[in-house]
């Protein structure tokens, strides 16, 4: 389903949307949202709005609620302590969607707060689970604006999407006579979502080994979202759902970056979401899968250093899997021809750490233990070419060093 004309939404909403129709990785739908927008412009009544026949939204005022509320209240049966669920929990059985939307979150006290990491993360009030359709999003005033409230917690923080949400003038204008416009939840299939994701994954991967330090980011460098392995999570999910949707960086439409950089900024904030839009954006790489299989081709010559790594990265992650396959050795055949490529291009040092990785993964010991039986034209093929690559005086020093 498509979304709507993103000229008619809030700032802020399209990218809402994106998020809680996303298969989250942790299995049910939806990407835990919180949206941060000064008083009166619309949060609350454009996600209330969102309720339908088939969505329940459920709206709960976190600074009024006590932490029970949110872990169950425990009681005595039988000897032991067990935790009653609250109502609103059992509320979410009647729909097969929903929405739990937890407003003025900026008020809501410490202790409070810490009940809804589990809440939030792990969906579970107490030891009872939410159903897997439903949703979570969250609201609060921006920090300037944070009169009488607490600051929230890094551990809180670090569960969200952080989105800035606001009512441009010209909006605001037409909604006085036109009306405003509903938000409408995408529809994403979870199984092609399953199946794109690991695309993503080697992308992101890719990065991470060009720059190690941007998985962790610093709490308190970042207002609402920050690096880590969960939020790298959430990028993966994210990005795999706009391009499902039809998003693209690459694309003539500038609205489609301005949503991704925004989900991306949400989860890693705004300097290392620059960096992976950036880094996305100009890579010129096909697809690992079919390099190995020889349906596609490639210049190295072509490509930088930074191309160079992501796009081995993949490959590594293509054929390692395939290590017990029938795949193996015109996967590995491939793999060395590139090898060769970037040898001949000097430029080898950049791939040494993928080469060592495959040897350590045992990929020589299974070419040895299935070639010479199953295709010995090939297998001779092949060992050739890894005795060339893996003779290498400057690959063996690498490896000498590192160890």
């Amino acid at each position: 389903m498509p979304l709507p004309d993103s000229t008619f939404l809030p700032t802020g909403a399209e990218a809402l949307l994106i998020a809680l129709a996303t298969p989250s990785p942790q299995g049910p739908t939806g990407i835990p949202v919180l949206l941060w927008g000064r008083p009166g412009v619309g949060k609350s009544s454009f996600i209330e709005g969102l309720a339908s026949d088939d969505v329940r939204v459920t709206t709960l005022i976190a600074s009024i609620h006590d932490p029970t509320d949110f872990s169950g209240l425990p009681f005595l049966e039988n000897g032991r302590v067990r935790y009653a669920v609250p109502e609103w929990v059992e509320a979410f059985t009647a729909a097969a969607d929903g929405i739990l939307f937890l407003d003025e979150l900026s008020t809501a006290p410490p202790s409070v707060q810490a009940a809804l990491l589990r809440v939030v993360f792990e969906r579970r009030v107490g030891f009872a689970p939410l159903p897997t359709g439903v949703r979570i999003v969250a609201a609060a005033n921006p920090p300037d604006l944070m009169v009488g409230g607490w600051e929230l917690s890094p551990p809180l923080r670090n569960r969200f999407v952080h989105l800035q949400w606001d009512i441009p003038e010209d909006l605001y204008i037409r909604s006085l006579t036109e009306g405003w416009t509903s938000g409408t939840l995408p529809k994403i299939d979870p199984a092609a979502h399953r199946a794109q994701l690991p695309e993503w994954k080697i992308r992101i991967g890719g990065f991470l080994r060009l720059r190690p330090a941007a998985l962790h980011g610093n709490p308190e460098e970042n207002a609402f979202g920050f690096a880590s392995p969960r939020t790298w999570d959430f990028v993966a999910a994210l990005l795999c759902s706009c391009e499902l949707l039809g998003y693209t960086l690459q694309g003539p439409e500038p609205d489609d970056r301005g949503v991704i950089l925004a989900l991306v900024a949400g989860c890693l904030g705004e300097a290392t979401a620059l960096q992976l839009i950036e880094h996305l954006a100009n890579l010129r790489l096909p697809d690992p899968r079919e390099l190995l299989s020889g349906e596609t081709q490639v210049e190295v010559h072509d490509l930088d250093d930074a191309e160079l790594y992501v796009l081995f990265y993949g490959l590594n992650a293509r054929l390692l899997p395939a290590l017990e396959s029938d795949d193996l050795l015109p996967y590995s055949r491939r793999y060395l021809e590139l090898a060769e490529d970037v040898f001949t291009d000097g430029r080898r040092d950049v791939i040494f750490v993928h080469l060592k990785e495959l040897a350590r993964a045992g990929w020589l010991a299974r070419i040895a233990a299935h070639g010479p039986q199953e295709n010995p034209d090939a297998y001779a093929t092949v060992m050739e070419r890894v005795s060339t690559v893996f003779s290498d005086p400057a690959f063996n020093e690498f490896v000498r060093v590192l160890g």
